[in-house]
């Protein structure tokens, strides 16, 4: 018996009363502990909340006040947009929590521009909808929703101090004054990835933005730069104006140790930001996607792939679509430059690879399957034993159902005749999904 039991007695004043113990009829209630908000948080991060459908994630968010306070910052830490109107109120919702955010709180930056860690917006769309419908805009119109994007954005970077990956729509050009707005952050250095940006080369290395931005970027991991291809016109133009060698500028190069993925679809010959690239040391560079311009003055796949190729592991060599269409040449010496290359792709038209040692090249891409194409492939299998696999990029397997004909003619059936080939190797023939043809 403790000091907790309890003892009734029925008659009191009796001369022999008894006492009876009262025993509670329902087990005592168990108090479990409360889960730690990191808990809690890790167990929305695994079941992918606020990255799949919106629907899903706002009805979490009402279940309790407790669920609101660990979701909601977890909603806001990766954000897209394919609307200009959503981003529009995105912006609003921002800069209203900033202008009540005072300096007497314990976090000096407002929240919920604080959680934002990713910005996509490279599906954004500028025409407006109505009823499902989308409306046909103007040239002015767009051109002023252009500039009204544009100032969306040099007003949200302020406020999001945390941003640490942003993708934009290369469709619209990043200007001086959002790379600028940028800059302008404390916090640039925890910048991580930066895509889609749209760049257009000044050839004036002071007051280049997107070169002063990559110099306060020194933890970047990810860069893709878009621009249009020059015309041959221009190329001769600058031949003229530069000469046959021309005098490359003084300028400091970047500082960007922890570089992984660069992606340069652009004519940057003689620009800032190629200058800049070619002298910066890129120890951690593994896959690099660039434009081949081996037959224009001054290319610059050439000299980036020789100075940088040392730590590649995927190199894609991809020219971007446009009309017309411009082809240019590829390196030769590809597989030279880059020893520990195992995927390469590579664009027409081929190049004439110089290769006298055996390359533990494993992944060849190459754009359609014709004559030439193997008989480029075929010299080059004496020099590749660990080839396993090439891919042809623009071209899909048919589906199972088609009928037989259709499968072995036209680049169907180049496919199988190079799958029979190739197998007595052990090697595999992909798609541009890379798929093999059995699992189609």
């Amino acid at each position: 018996m403790n000091s907790q039991t309890v003892l009734l007695h029925p008659r009191p004043y009796a001369h022999h009363s008894g006492s009876l113990i009262l025993l509670p009829l329902l087990p005592t209630k168990r108090v479990n502990a409360a889960f730690p908000i990191e808990i809690w948080t890790q167990i929305f991060e695994e079941v992918g909340f606020g990255r799949t459908n919106s629907t899903h994630s706002l009805s979490l968010l009402l279940v309790c006040k407790k669920f609101k306070d660990i979701a909601l910052p977890l909603l806001y830490s990766r954000v897209s947009f394919e609307h200009y109107e959503a981003l529009e109120k995105f912006c609003i919702r921002i800069h209203e929590a900033e202008s009540k955010w005072d300096s007497l709180r314990r976090i000096p930056y407002s929240a919920p521009g604080r959680w934002v860690q990713s910005l996509d917006i490279h599906r954004l769309e500028l025409c407006r909808h109505t009823a499902g419908r989308r409306l046909v805009e103007d040239i002015m119109e767009n051109m002023a929703l252009t500039l009204r994007l544009d100032s969306l954005l040099s007003n949200l970077f302020p406020v999001l101090p945390f941003l640490s990956e942003f993708y934009m729509n290369p469709r619209f050009t990043f200007s001086r004054r959002a790379l600028m707005s940028m800059n302008e952050r404390q916090t640039m250095n925890k910048l991580r990835s930066l895509r889609g940006i749209s760049y257009t080369p000044s050839y004036v290395i002071p007051g280049e933005a997107l070169v002063d931005l990559l110099r306060n970027c020194p933890g970047l991991e990810e860069l893709e730069v878009i621009g249009p291809d020059v015309d041959p016109v221009d190329h001769d133009l600058m031949a003229s104006w530069y000469g046959p060698t021309p005098f490359p500028p003084s300028f400091e190069p970047l500082y960007l140790p922890n570089l992984r993925e660069l992606t340069l679809l652009a004519s940057l010959q003689l620009s800032p930001l190629m200058l800049c690239l070619l002298s910066t040391p890129l120890p951690s560079l593994s896959k690099l996607t660039i434009a081949p311009d081996d037959d224009i003055p001054f290319p610059t796949s050439s000299p980036f792939v020789s100075s940088h190729g040392h730590t590649l592991r995927s190199l894609l060599l991809l020219t971007r679509k446009s009309w017309p269409t411009r082809l240019h040449a590829s390196p030769t010496t590809l597989l030279r430059t880059s020893p520990v290359l195992k995927h390469l792709s590579l664009e027409v038209p081929l190049p004439a690879l110089e290769l006298n040692e055996d390359h533990h090249l494993e992944i060849l891409s190459i754009p359609k399957p014709s004559h030439d194409s193997w008989a480029f492939i075929s010299r080059l299998l004496l020099h590749l034993p660990s080839l396993k696999a090439v891919r042809i990029r623009d071209v899909k397997w048919l589906r199972k159902g088609m009928g037989l004909r259709a499968m072995e003619t036209g680049v169907q059936g180049e496919m199988r005749e190079w799958r029979r080939r190739l197998a007595r190797r052990g090697i595999k023939i992909l798609d541009g999904e890379w798929k093999e043809g059995d699992s189609v």
